[in-house]
């Protein structure tokens, strides 16, 4: 499909933008398993962009993921409480249960998902 520049008056040739995401595409399970593995090598708190960093994924996604599905299975110091022990506004989580099963969290996550 032809166009005309509205500026130039030049034509050119109009391409469709292409998506960069399919629907439905998007897997949390397979995210929340990296994290969740992460963890379990951990002894001790774990800031979130450590966990980003290790586990090539973004910073934002990993604090979504721990907030919406991790929560009863992670314990979180908020930023205004590492920010009184050592000065930097950053959020920091460890497991609560170190002898976690990653599947059963899986199992109770797709549960919680699908109903």
């Amino acid at each position: 499909m032809n166009m005309v520049c509205p500026h130039c008056g030049k034509e050119f040739q109009y391409k469709k933008p292409k998506k960069s995401y399919e629907i439905g595409s998007r897997d949390p399970i397979s995210k929340i398993k990296a994290i969740l593995s992460y963890l379990k090598t951990q002894d001790s708190w774990a800031w979130l962009r450590k966990i980003a960093k290790a586990t090539k994924l973004k910073p934002f996604a990993v604090s979504y993921l721990v907030e919406k599905y991790l929560v009863l299975y992670l314990e979180i110091l908020e930023p205004k409480d590492v920010l009184e022990s050592t000065g930097i506004k950053m959020k920091m989580v460890k497991l609560k249960n170190r002898d976690l099963d990653i599947d059963a969290v899986i199992k109770d996550i797709n549960i919680r998902i699908n109903s």
